[in-house]
């Protein structure tokens, strides 16, 4: 599975905007953030790898085999799981005057999640394959 958890530039749920740059620091270290089904439960899979690049926070994951990932799957095949979310922890941000932060350095991802509607409209899944292990 593949996707962008954030893009540069894009207002997410009226509240904020993630500057280009601003996982720099957190991509240096080897953090792994958690993989949930719509920020709750027990984690579905890991994400294996997260870049920056000029759009945004691009991340490749794999799913478990679980209960929790097997309702995701589903979700994905009805339509209903489109997007990916995260949550920036222990930002920081230059505020405009409008009140919509532009979060400058994220120090801290704890989860990203599957989700259906993400707050930023631009976070979406590339790519969701489902690999069955077959007898031989």
């Amino acid at each position: 599975m593949t996707g962008y958890a954030a893009n540069f530039g894009v207002v997410c749920g009226g509240r904020y905007i993630v500057a280009r740059g601003a996982f720099y620091e957190l991509l240096r270290r080897a953090t792994k953030p958690k993989m949930l089904l719509n920020h709750e439960g027990p984690e579905i899979g890991e994400w294996l790898a997260m870049t920056a690049n000029d759009r945004g926070l691009f991340v490749t994951g794999q799913l478990w085999d679980n209960p929790r990932a097997k309702e995701a799957i589903q979700l994905y095949d009805e339509g209903c799981l489109t997007g990916l979310s995260l949550g920036p922890k222990g930002a920081a941000w230059d505020e405009m005057r409008c009140g919509i932060k532009i979060l400058t350095k994220i120090n801290r991802i704890d989860e990203i999640s599957l989700c259906g509607e993400p707050h930023d409209p631009a976070a979406l899944i590339t790519q969701f394959e489902v690999a069955t292990c077959q007898d031989q």
